[in-house]
């Protein structure tokens, strides 16, 4: 066996990086850190479309179709309701479906809410810009839109609608129509070059890491 006495030591070089440490309490912390900053940016990306009972809104949809996925209807540790995708869409194994939360299944659309951007101050819309956000719809509304599709014979992005929620949690509708502008016409789709990721992107389940970190478990 050849001594070790008398080896050169590797000398650190100014300015060379150390190299990062993947044990101890600090590197704990630094993949919450990075748990947190992917979900940051995640959600800083677009946001998700939602109308109150109520609330009207004219929207134009980006694509003729969904992005349909399989999902998991869970609560967090905070108690916040959310319905997350299934790991099996990208991967063998779902951590979720391993603590036997049941699947549902989601249809994702990209749109533009013509409302435009909030206004935190105000607590309202400015109606300036319209802005990219995405819709994750059921299948009963799903089969609305297909069936709004088949009926006029025309694709979703040949169409600007106008759409109203009545009611709220489970017994909630929503009902389309044409929308119109200020002039009594009707609209016709804007010109549009995506700003945000597509929807597949917008639509990753998480990772191992972070439905611990969530604290996910069965919403029922």
């Amino acid at each position: 066996m050849p001594s070790l006495e008398g080896s050169p030591r590797r000398r650190r070089v100014v300015g060379e990086t150390p190299e990062r440490s993947t044990s101890g309490w600090g590197a704990v912390a630094r993949r919450q850190a990075e748990i947190a900053e992917r979900r940051s940016e995640m959600e800083n990306q677009v946001k998700e479309f939602y109308l109150k009972d109520g609330e009207s809104a004219t929207i134009q949809f980006l694509h003729d179709e969904p992005y349909c996925y399989d999902a998991h209807s869970v609560r967090d540790k905070n108690g916040r309701f959310s319905v997350v995708p299934c790991q099996l869409n990208t991967q063998r194994r779902c951590e979720m479906c391993s603590r036997g939360i049941k699947q549902t299944w989601r249809a994702a659309f990209k749109i533009l809410d013509y409302r435009g951007s909030w206004d935190k101050d105000k607590k309202k819309f400015t109606y300036d810009k319209p802005v990219e956000k995405i819709w994750k719809v059921g299948a009963t509304i799903a089969n609305q839109l297909k069936s709004i599709r088949d009926r006029r014979g025309r694709e979703l992005t040949e169409m600007v609608l106008e759409v109203t929620r009545s009611g709220s949690n489970t017994d909630t509708t929503y009902n389309f129509e044409p929308a119109f502008d200020d002039d009594d016409r009707k609209r016709s789709p804007i010109p549009w070059k995506e700003e945000t990721p597509p929807v597949e992107t917008l639509c990753q389940p998480p990772t191992d890491d972070e439905i611990d970190a969530s604290g996910y478990s069965d919403s029922m």
